[in-house]
């Protein structure tokens, strides 16, 4: 076996992670954050401190939508000015416009946890 087939640690890796997981891990921030709806009283707000705590990534993540957003408006903008493709333009649009909204969740995200130190 390989020296690079070994994880940081020493542990062997079973296996190599797919394109599709590195992007999802690249792209969704939700994985790294808790519920804070289940539970006990202090489950939640132990899970409500963790996700305060993890605030810091969100701006990072809110670049990264701004970028897909921006790259699916260019195509967007270019295919209309070029192709008659109405329903390929229309895809651009509304995928830019989702991940524009995912833009503005993740504000709102950012801005409520910096505002409320404490849900209770």
């Amino acid at each position: 076996m390989d020296d690079k087939d070994k994880a940081p640690g020493g542990a062997e890796r079973s296996e190599r992670e797919t394109f599709w997981h590195l992007l999802y891990r690249y792209l969704w921030p939700f994985q790294y954050f808790r519920d804070a709806t289940v539970g006990d009283r202090l489950q939640q707000q132990s899970n409500y401190r963790h996700n305060r705590a993890m605030r810091f990534c969100l701006p990072r993540f809110m670049l990264r939508w701004s970028v897909v957003s921006a790259h699916w408006f260019a195509w967007g903008s270019f295919l209309d000015g070029t192709l008659s493709l109405a329903l390929l333009v229309a895809g651009c649009f509304v995928a830019a416009t989702l991940a524009l909204i995912m833009v503005l969740l993740l504000g709102i995200d950012w801005l409520w946890l910096g505002h409320f130190p404490e849900r209770f």
